[in-house]
């Protein structure tokens, strides 16, 4: 009664599935009229049905026949001698396997008692474990198999046997170990998963268990086979066990649901409702989905269409599989992290980019594979419906694909090299406004930090330019003419932007002769600025006045580069005639001296400040000067401080700066010159005039905007 009960149980699954099918291969099913073909299949499912009842009618005649068949005629005898020989192999093959395993077992615990702290430290430890616990299997594979092959002829029924059954035997354990590697239930140091010790176990227990029952019940189906049972008795014992994996996959699922979703969020909450929908309910739909898919298998299974049966097998494992796979591969990706020359300051968030959109395109790899074998299933040869309507366009598409992943992949190496050599890089607002306080002429970037970036966009222009002819290429256009065409537009342009074309090279030997660099402060072209910005065929120059200045690099016929090494500042100062000149010289040699031990500026001195007595003298003062020797950007800040300083300790001396003056000497009426006359004489009035005209201009000369220009350093003969 039991029996017939699950039959159309398995019938009533599989008419509404298979209703649409046209009947398989056989061409016998295959008619024009849906009425006729729904007939047929019905008439098709009732002869299964019947022909599988009838095979159980004769179950026991089959049981002695198998029970025959496997113990050699010889009954219980026969059976008791096929175990002996069984165990006696296994102990063979234990034996041996304990000789020569014996310091490979002692290896073997010592690396489960490691913790390491580098991943590539676990996976080389775990690999060697594996690797002594496969020699050790090697060996008892040998020794076992040997047994059978030296006592029966390969010929002889329990030959096959025992190879089936000691086969089953080694495979189980090969699972174990690599099971052991995935999960290290006992070595927490080891684990390349970051799992509690509980639930690597019962990750591992329940791997082993269901990859056991599945090879066991293989293994079982093969025995049956091969000692003559009814073919037809598959077509009840296939999908029942089909069910039976179904149900513990699902029992499994349930048991782990919580772990499965921690080691696919991180411990992170999902802000997407749609992610948050499949976080909570994918075990529901994972459980619908695989019992789907044992519905269509059990159907094919049951009436024989044994093909398209095997179509869907491969898209039940990947389903089960993907959990552990998409896991593995985001382990594996995430050590990229840990690579050491390609860390630089973005590279963790550009991995982590690169890693999420490759488990994307695995994810939809996934789901277009079990699609496929979904398909092909139910009488859809989706290969080559699409070859036949697309032609060559999804190899070209896979080429296009492969190329662009691999361009990818070069892009980011090229960015972590460069980007390992530059310092972080603020905003342009931001790098604009940094400099807003200051004066310029401070020290600048390194050489590779300003080359490196003309670099970097240099390769992406070729990486794109590469990228799209090759992409053109596979897509079947002609590139060669496309280049020569290029060329003759390119020559055509060359003659046109003549002026482009000197700048670029300029530009470009200007940067090999190492003649400014980024955030150095240079007069170029009548100009001066900090260099902000480089591009192509032209630097962009903030003065420290904050104007914005573009040069082309044809422009600019030399440079001063006032940022290199060191820089004097060469102060002058007026003084009366009457003044000690040696008496100021000591003075600013103390003050020079003082500044030294100056907790802000006294470090950047790199000769201290001093005198260089007259240079010249005016006709109402004489004109002294001082300089100082200082890393350049800071000369600014210790000028201030310099004339502060000097000026207070001369004044505590007695001794004051001199104001500029006009001393006119007017004759009188009687032919004397007096220096004191009334200011309204006409000739009086007009010397004004001239020395406030004077006046006006110095001002005016001083209110430009680059008045470092107006006053040139070192601008005298004796500058340095």
């Amino acid at each position: 009664m039991l029996r017939t009960c699950l039959l159309y149980l398995l019938l009533a699954l599989t008419i509404p599935v298979m209703a649409a099918v046209d009947g398989g291969e056989d061409p016998q099913f295959q008619y024009s009229s849906e009425k006729m073909a729904s007939f047929l299949f019905m008439q098709h499912a009732m002869d299964r049905k019947e022909q599988l009842i009838e095979s159980l009618g004769r179950w026991p005649e089959q049981q002695q026949a198998i029970f025959s068949s496997l113990s050699k005629n010889q009954g219980w005898d026969g059976i008791s001698e096929l175990l002996m020989v069984l165990g006696f192999a296994l102990l063979v093959g234990f034996a041996a396997e304990s000789l020569i395993a014996y310091k490979l077992r002692s290896l073997s615990l010592k690396i489960r008692d490691q913790k390491c702290e580098n991943w590539h430290e676990s996976l080389g430890f775990l690999l060697l474990r594996s690797f002594f616990s496969l020699i050790a299997l090697g060996v008892f594979a040998l020794a076992a198999y040997a047994i059978p092959l030296i006592l029966y002829h390969p010929q002889d029924s329990f030959h096959s046997t025992l190879e089936e059954l000691i086969g089953l035997i080694i495979k189980i354990r090969a699972l174990a170990i690599i099971a052991q590697m995935f999960w290290a239930p006992n070595a927490s140091g080891l684990r390349l998963m970051h799992m509690e010790c509980q639930d690597s176990q019962g990750f591992y227990r329940w791997t082993l268990g269901f990859i056991s029952f599945y090879l066991i019940s293989t293994a079982a189906w093969k025995l049956l086979f091969q000692h003559g049972i009814d073919p037809i008795m598959f077509a009840l014992i296939v999908p029942v066990n089909g069910l039976i994996l179904n149900l513990v996959a699902i029992i499994f699922i349930y048991a782990h649901r919580k772990t499965i979703t921690h080691l696919f969020t991180n411990g992170y909450e999902s802000a997407s409702l749609l992610l948050q929908f499949i976080r909570q309910s994918w075990p529901t739909l994972l459980t619908i989905w695989l019992m789907l898919l044992w519905t269509i298998w059990a159907s094919n299974e049951f009436l024989g269409y044994y093909t398209q049966a095997d179509h869907l097998t491969p898209a039940w494992w990947l389903t089960l599989s993907f959990p552990l796979l998409d896991r593995i591969l985001y382990v594996l990706m995430s050590r990229l992290k840990g690579v050491s020359w390609l860390q630089s300051r973005t590279y963790e968030q550009r991995c982590d980019r690169f890693i999420s959109r490759s488990l994307l395109i695995f994810r939809i790899s996934i789901f277009v594979a079990v699609l496929y074998h979904l398909t092909n299933t139910i009488g859809y040869d989706t290969l080559s419906m699409l070859t036949d309507n697309f032609g060559n366009l999804f190899d070209k598409f896979r080429d296009v694909v492969v190329v662009l992943i691999v361009a990818y992949a070069i892009w980011e190496i090229i960015q972590s090299a460069i980007e390992r050599h530059l310092p972080e890089e603020l905003p342009e607002e931001d790098a604009a406004m940094a400099t807003l306080e200051g004066e310029g002429g401070g020290a600048g970037a390194s050489r590779s930090e300003t080359l490196l970036p003309l670099v970097r966009s240099f390769l992406l222009v070729f990486l794109l330019v590469t990228v799209t002819l090759t992409v053109m290429s596979i897509s079947g256009v002609q590139i060669g003419p496309l280049l020569a065409g290029a060329g003759i537009i390119g020559i055509a342009v060359g003659f046109g932007a003549q002026k482009l074309v000197q700048d670029v090279i300029s530009g470009i030997f200007f940067l090999l002769d190492d003649a400014f660099r980024r955030g150095e402060y240079i007069e170029a072209a009548g100009l001066r600025g900090t260099v902000e910005r480089i591009s192509i065929r032209s630097i962009r120059l903030r003065h420290h006045l904050g104007a914005v200045q573009t040069i082309p690099f044809g422009e600019m016929a030399t440079i001063t580069n006032l940022s290199r090494d060191w820089i004097t500042m060469k102060l002058e100062f007026r003084l009366a005639y009457d003044t000690d000149i040696e008496k100021v010289r000591k003075i600013i040699k103390r003050v020079g001296q003082e500044m030294l031990t100056h907790e802000e500026y006294g470090q950047h001195f790199l000769l201290p400040l001093k005198s260089q007595g007259v240079i010249r003298i005016e006709e109402s003062a004489l004109i002294c000067r001082m300089k100082f020797t200082c890393v350049p950007g800071e000369q600014w800040v210790i000028r201030r401080e310099a004339y502060r300083l000097v000026k207070e300790a001369l004044s505590e001396n007695g001794i004051h700066f001199a104001h500029r003056s006009v001393h006119v000497l007017m004759p009188d009426q009687n032919g004397t010159t007096e220096e004191n006359s009334d200011d309204q004489t006409p000739q009086r009035r007009m010397l004004l005039g001239a020395a406030a005209l004077e006046g006006s201009a110095e001002l005016r000369r001083h209110d430009k905007i680059d008045d470092e220009k107006a006053n040139p350093i070192g601008a005298d003969s004796d500058s340095v």
